[in-house]
């Protein structure tokens, strides 16, 4: 970043709700939340993000003291995101975020909410985290325990901190974890993506996961017994680096799949089913 990112002016986003069922989101900057927070109430937004850019030339330029004042119907409010760089103001007091009391969704990036996330946001559902580093949770004991839907990137340890989460769905970018026997763990899980991650072990064991229903893989890693791989359970599958010919007949379920599209003349390129599908099975948080 450079001092010119942090001359942009406000900007505001009210995403369009599909239908009654789906959340309305409303999408901020900065400089456009401390003026027009007020939209979130206007528009009936359940969800809100803002991004933060107060680093530029690796320096702190500024710090972040949302003032949520303007925002009435604190309980409408299921989902936030606090995305982008910087730090909160060493005097804000987090506890302001326990004043949305049903939050079910959150996002989390490189401002630090200072290890308090399971405390501030306890009926969470959904963690996308998009930079452990700056934001990990440490001895979770017996915190979020509705926790179903994981991303993590940057990810370095045990998923046993996450074992007595209820987690169906996990997805694992640029991390590192000890072996496939980490993953196994979750027993309910539906859907499961490795990307650019590093992790060893026989991955055919991915079996043991009778609900297992999307599997993606992307990246080199260093897991092997992929001739052995097989699932009763798999609808949809994708693979950048699959290392010998999939064994389709092991997927009886299978409906959707993409292996070795992005290495021309792949010898082990193939694919089959939907496409467009395929994406948004793995899109879906």
């Amino acid at each position: 970043r450079t001092m010119e990112n942090l001359m942009t002016g406000p900007y505001v986003f009210i995403e369009a709700a599909r239908s009654p069922a789906f959340r309305k989101m409303a999408y901020f900057n900065k400089a456009a939340f401390k003026n027009y927070s007020y939209l979130i109430d206007e528009h009936g937004c359940t969800g809100f993000s803002i991004e933060v850019e107060d680093v530029a030339e690796d320096k702190l330029q500024d710090y972040f003291s949302p003032d949520f004042s303007s925002i009435r119907k604190k309980g409408d409010i299921v989902e936030i995101g606090i995305v982008g760089s910087g730090a909160f103001s060493e005097d804000f007091d987090l506890d302001v975020f326990k004043n949305f009391p049903n939050i079910r969704k959150i996002t989390t990036h490189g401002i630090s909410f200072r290890s308090r996330l399971p405390e501030l946001f306890p009926k969470l559902e959904t963690w996308l985290n998009l930079d452990w580093k700056t934001n990990k949770v440490e001895n979770l004991g017996n915190g979020w325990p509705d926790l179903k839907n994981l991303a993590l990137h940057g990810f370095s340890g045990s998923l046993a901190l996450f074992e007595k989460s209820p987690i169906t769905k996990l997805f694992l970018i640029s991390s590192s974890i000890k072996g496939i026997d980490d993953v196994l763990r979750f027993k309910d899980l539906e859907v499961l993506q490795l990307v650019s991650s590093k992790i060893t072990g026989d991955v055919s064991r991915l079996s043991e996961l009778a609900k297992l229903r999307s599997l993606r893989f992307e990246g080199k890693n260093k897991l092997d017994g992929w001739d052995k791989l097989a699932s009763r359970s798999v609808e949809n599958f994708e693979a950048s680096h699959y290392p010998c010919k999939f064994p389709r007949e092991n997927f009886p379920q299978l409906e959707n799949y993409v292996i070795n599209a992005y290495r021309a003349r792949d010898p082990f390129y193939e694919e089959g089913g939907d496409y467009d599908a395929l994406g948004d099975e793995f899109a879906a948080l």
